[in-house]
């Protein structure tokens, strides 16, 4: 009945400048537009399931920025995207001016992980298992 998460969304102030820097900097591409909304759907699969997406939602209500919310309070903290040569992606991310919130450790289930933020606050990280 259920065979996969689809994507996640993400509430964001500027969904042009949110979307612009997950294509430029993690190679992410547009899959999708919403008709009558800024909403956009990213990521490097297509519209029928292959891969990840992300979906970025124009912000319509107050609350807290998610740099202001402890990254282990209940609810959503990151989402991790797979990569294959740990060590290059991390270098090239640092590259193109990401800043990690700390040094790379192990993920759970092993592998190493790294985590920084996007330019809206939301925690993602890299991961290879």
């Amino acid at each position: 009945m259920f065979t996969a998460v689809d994507h996640l969304a993400i509430c964001c102030k500027d969904v042009a400048k949110l979307s612009s820097w997950y294509c430029q900097t993690l190679g992410m591409r547009v899959i999708g537009r919403h008709e009558t909304s800024t909403s956009v759907v990213i990521g490097y699969g297509d519209s029928t399931g292959g891969g990840a997406m992300l979906e970025l939602i124009e912000q319509k209500d107050d609350g807290p920025a998610p740099v202001e919310v402890p990254r282990f309070a209940p609810g959503v903290r990151h989402f991790a995207l797979r990569v294959d040569h740990f060590d290059a992606a991390y270098a090239e991310l640092k590259s193109r001016g990401v800043k990690f919130l700390g040094e790379p450790g192990v993920a759970t289930g092993g592998g190493k992980i790294a985590s920084f933020r996007d330019p809206e606050g939301n925690e993602v990280q890299i991961v290879q298992r």
